[in-house]
């Protein structure tokens, strides 16, 4: 087991950031009327700024129940004495904030590419909401290790592809990826 530990805890560390990012697509399921995060606005280009995808109720949902993930593992493993997984609260903020940021930018370039809503922009649909949760979080606390951005968006990149697969399969997408 002491052989899996360097390769679990970033797994734990990132895991927030996985809740973040699914957590309002269950909500979807829940709620037939959501408001649009875009208001249904345009932007310059005449398109949507967002579309249908993102909403209000998504982004507080997932900031919620991403927080709460992350406040449960951090008093855990102060709890069970565990050597750093978070430096602190704040740490939890940006990477559920930047999660959330890189989802709804993710939406917006999506847009301007006329890809839509449920079409997959390669890469990035996969790893942007990472690729902003690790920004975010190390413009504020300094980076983290080059190994440890590569492993995650590896492991990222895979956990994406296998659980959209699942949830296409489970009927809770309409599209495998």
């Amino acid at each position: 087991m002491d052989s899996l530990v360097p390769y679990l805890l970033p797994l734990i560390y990132i895991s927030p950031c996985y809740a973040t990012n699914s957590a309002p697509l269950f909500l979807a399921n829940i709620l037939d009327e959501r408001m649009p995060l875009d208001f249904g606005k345009k932007f310059r280009d005449g398109k949507r700024i967002l579309g249908d995808g993102k909403t209000v109720e998504g982004t507080i949902f997932g900031f919620i129940v991403g927080y709460l993930y992350f406040t449960v593992i951090y008093y855990m493993q102060m709890l069970l004495d565990i050597p750093f997984i978070y430096v602190n609260m704040l740490e939890g903020f940006l990477l559920v904030t930047g999660s959330l940021i890189g989802d709804i930018i993710g939406s917006f370039i999506k847009r301007r590419l006329n890809i839509e809503r449920g079409d997959t922009l390669p890469i990035f649909d996969q790893t942007g909401f990472l690729i902003f949760a690790i920004l975010l979080r190390s413009i504020f606390l300094g980076p983290i290790s080059y190994d440890l951005v590569i492993y995650l968006f590896t492991i990222t990149f895979l956990v994406h592809v296998l659980t959209n697969a699942s949830a296409f399969k489970m009927g809770i997408k309409d599209k495998p990826l």
